[in-house]
């Protein structure tokens, strides 16, 4: 067996804010231990066994008065292998910690799009911007965006942008596709898509 197909496994511990993400791609395959840190928003992964559908939030939020408040600040033993997905919702913000992933990048993110830099109104996938996988990243001030996925009318994603604790400041990785629609709301508010990039950290 040559060098270039031997795993190498190692400890890690990083931090992933709103955004999907692919095992093997965008992170290392193994065991994890989840710590919120900022924030609250659920996140949730495509498998099932040893999977997770939490909402979390960070515990300096938490109101120690609220008896009945049961947001987890933490989840143990996730467990995601090569192309398994993890969605973070929100302004959550997570801690990944794992004492033995795998640090083999086994598939490479291909930058897919051209960066571009919109304002208050409406914009289609294909004519106004091009397809691909972008991080949306907030650039001027606050207010709502809208992505259409399925015809008009048909809202699938809402999501505010700005500068307060619980807004969100930047989505990873979205997979945009012909004919999705991006409603700009707010007087100020300017975002940017940037093409997602390959940041794979773990290969030194």
């Amino acid at each position: 067996m040559s060098d270039d197909n031997i795993k190498k496994y190692g400890e890690v511990c990083f931090t992933l804010l709103n955004g999907t993400y692919i095992t093997g791609m965008d992170i290392p395959e193994g065991k994890y231990k989840l710590v919120a840190k900022h924030g609250c928003g659920d996140v949730y992964s495509s498998n099932e066994e040893m999977g997770i559908n939490e909402y979390m939030e960070a515990e300096t939020k938490i109101d120690d008065s609220d008896e009945d408040n049961q947001n987890a600040t933490e989840f143990s033993n996730l467990v995601l292998k090569i192309g398994d997905k993890i969605t973070i919702v929100d302004s959550l913000v997570l801690e990944f910690s794992s004492k033995n992933a795998n640090l083999t990048q086994s598939i490479v993110r291909k930058e897919i799009g051209k960066e571009v830099t919109l304002k208050k109104g409406v914009y289609t996938c294909g004519k106004d911007f091009e397809i691909g996988i972008y991080d949306i990243v907030l650039v001027e001030d606050g207010g709502s965006i809208e992505i259409e996925t399925d015809g008009v009318g048909n809202y699938a994603n809402s999501y505010i942008f700005g500068p307060d604790y619980k807004d969100i400041k930047e989505i990873r990785n979205y997979d945009f596709e012909i004919e999705e629609k991006i409603h700009i709301y707010g007087k100020d508010l300017v975002i940017k898509l940037s093409p997602s990039k390959n940041n794979w950290l773990f290969d030194k």
